[in-house]
């Protein structure tokens, strides 16, 4: 049985600030969720989804300002991202504002990047992150601001109705930007699949040949 000596090198390093940022980013997708969807509070809503988008930006920036860079670090980054991506989506989908076959395509993405990666590591390998990846994130994460933000505006009383340009309202306009935003997103997500599975392909060869 695990004692309690053997589990402080996990504590210590789940508990830096650092992996805080990264802990709050997945037990505060489900409170987005239920927020948005559940009790309909959507400034609320956005206001949570800003600070977990922040926590992205700021949790690898701390992490080396304060050398706390681990493993633990990089999967907690990698499951925040996977959560509150994929809380955003459905809550997209649920509100009529994105295609569930989309939501599909980026699950498919996801959840194949993550069985390549459990592969690869299991067996002594690496499959760090990617530039692309971290922009698909990047991506997403202001689509979502947009596309919440977008959906704000369009709720009566908080633009004069008469407020259009070609008879379309402002919130409508930030949207479509955000729609683009995801699509965006989207595509870098599967050219970065795309390279992670010639990397386990090459890595599975060459344990296979080995």
């Amino acid at each position: 049985m695990y004692g309690v000596t053997p589990l402080k090198p996990f504590f210590k390093d789940l508990l830096t600030a650092a992996n805080i940022m990264s802990l709050i980013r997945v037990l505060c997708a489900p409170l987005l969720a239920f927020v948005w969807l559940g009790l309909g509070w959507y400034v609320a809503g956005l206001a949570i989804g800003t600070i977990i988008g922040l926590t992205d930006l700021l949790d690898g920036v701390v992490a080396r300002k304060l050398n706390q860079i681990t493993d633990l670090g990089a999967l907690l980054d990698q499951l925040g991202d996977l959560v509150f991506e994929s809380t955003c989506l459905i809550i997209a989908a649920e509100i009529g504002e994105l295609w569930i076959g989309l939501l599909i395509v980026y699950l498919f993405r996801e959840f194949t990047v993550m069985v390549i990666r459990a592969y690869v590591l299991g067996h002594g390998g690496d499959l760090p992150s990617s530039v692309l990846g971290k922009a698909k994130s990047s991506f997403l994460q202001w689509a979502f601001f947009l596309l919440f933000f977008g959906k704000i505006l369009l709720e009566p009383g908080v633009v004069p109705a008469d407020w259009t340009l070609v008879g379309i309202a402002p919130g409508r306009y930030v949207i479509i930007v955000a729609h683009t935003a995801i699509l965006t997103g989207l595509v870098l997500g599967f050219l970065s699949g795309w390279r992670y599975l010639g990397h386990f392909s090459k890595f599975y060869t060459e344990r296979t040949k080995g």
